[in-house]
């Protein structure tokens, strides 16, 4: 279970987040809706390190946790999948999963059992995603299988996702659902971040909806 208690992070004047509490269940498809500037994305990169709060806590099963970096957040079991993606084109999905993944060096990286076990969660998922392809010959909903594959590699069992819908297409966005959803089937949980409520309405249905909003200027 993942818990914010009373998070606050501000940018000089500009305060993202106030006293921001929720709660996610393990196991749940969870939604953090919200318009442009409502704090979601804030908010969810403070969980995933990128940000440090100015004052709350965040606790994991029940205890506090501090999380000062994505490293730090990954060796929690949190994994993060952003709005755009973050992989080098000329090179493959597996050297681009074990990319900061893995120790060493790339000479002595056994690639051979990266692609095994890549194509391993690939297929357990029914990602259709192949090791070896180049991510530049991948459409941009398969790119995003790549990024879920990259968390689940580094044994994330929460992944956030930054607005995960807006750059599919209505036939990706069904069968990127279907994913989630046996995701879920398997024990992880997920947070999804977006504004668009009619579609979130069709994958969390059944679990929960977090409303953030934008704090109101004062005249």
């Amino acid at each position: 279970m993942l818990e914010l208690k009373n998070i606050r992070k501000a940018f000089g004047d500009c305060v993202a987040n106030h006293d921001v509490s929720l709660i996610v269940n393990k196991g749940t498809i969870h939604a953090v809706v919200g318009e442009n500037g409502a704090g979601k994305s804030t908010a969810m990169k403070v969980v995933y390190g990128f940000y440090n709060p100015d004052q709350g806590e965040i606790l994991l099963d029940g205890k506090p946790v501090t999380i000062k970096n994505p490293h730090d957040a990954i060796a929690l079991g949190i994994g993060m999948v952003h709005q755009h993606f973050m992989l080098v084109d000329t090179m493959t999905v597996a050297e681009n999963i074990i990319l900061g993944a893995e120790t060493g060096t790339a000479a002595n990286l056994d690639l051979d059992k990266a692609n095994r076990d890549i194509k391993a969660l690939s297929d357990e998922l029914k990602l259709d995603i192949d090791p070896q392809a180049l991510i530049e010959d991948l459409s941009v909903g398969q790119q995003q299988r790549v990024e879920l594959l990259k968390a689940l590699y580094r044994n994330a069992d929460l992944l956030i996702l930054d607005e995960p819908t807006a750059v599919l297409s209505p036939q990706e966005v069904t069968e990127f659902f279907s994913i989630l959803r046996r995701m879920k089937e398997q024990g992880k949980t997920i947070v999804i971040i977006t504004h668009k409520l009619k579609e979130i309405l069709r994958i969390t249905r059944h679990h929960l909806i977090h409303f953030l909003i934008p704090k109101q200027k004062s005249s």
